[in-house]
């Protein structure tokens, strides 16, 4: 028989959407271990090991890392308290293959100063859902000039406190849609920090893959 007859299977590599979705179900799991249930502890706390293992069987052929290495890092960060799935992600890949971009600095303003500083950006704002930050009511919304815009004013606003705060003056439509499917498989009550940072990400990443375009056009002419 050919050694060819039975090629060995190639490990096709894990998208941060799978991890993230994992990461998010053994973060979610971690919150419901109560230490003072006697009944549901055990159970609860193997959910979320179980969880944290999987991760650790996804991310062991990328990093090169023990399963369990992995695994016993994301339950010590959820022991820590860490909830973020950007900061849970660095946990498991041990700071040294994906290192999470700085949050960026996010400044809350009243409705007088906001007006005062984009009321001149004329056009309707997309709304992406008012359930974000950690009283789980912050809105999220996209200023954009006309159906056909491609860019516009990203900004948040807290009921609570009756804020606004400017996430990017001029955010990438594709981007932010992006981004909102993504907190959608993983955290539906994203900070708003992690959001603009997933914005930035994936802002990053589609004007990377519109210059390796036009360098092949460019080649081809």
């Amino acid at each position: 028989m050919s050694a060819n007859a039975h090629p060995k299977p190639t490990i096709e590599p894990t998208s941060d959407a799978t991890v993230d979705q994992l990461l998010a179900l053994a973060r979610n799991a971690s919150r419901n271990v109560e230490e003072h249930d006697p009944i549901d502890y055990w159970y609860r706390l193997g959910q979320r090991n179980a969880y944290a293992h999987a991760i650790g069987q996804v991310l062991a052929p990328v990093v090169g890392h023990d399963p369990f290495a992995i695994a016993e890092r994301i339950t010590t960060a959820l022991d820590a308290g860490t909830s973020e799935i950007t900061d849970l992600r660095a946990a498991g890949y041990a700071h040294g293959v994906a290192t999470p971009q700085p949050k960026p600095t996010i400044e809350w303003v009243g409705p007088k100063a906001f007006d005062s500083q984009h009321r001149i950006i004329r056009g309707i704002d997309r709304d992406y859902g008012m359930r974000w930050g950690p009283r789980s009511n912050q809105r999220i919304s996209l200023r954009l000039d006309g159906d056909t815009a491609s860019h516009g004013l990203l900004y948040a606003y807290d009921p609570t406190w009756q804020e606004y705060a400017v996430l990017s003056p001029s955010a990438s439509r594709a981007a932010v849609d992006r981004a909102f499917a993504h907190a959608t498989d993983t955290d539906i009550h994203m900070s708003i920090e992690s959001f603009a940072q997933l914005v930035a990400s994936n802002s990053a990443a589609l004007d990377s893959a519109d210059r390796d375009t036009v360098h092949v056009v460019e080649a081809q002419l």
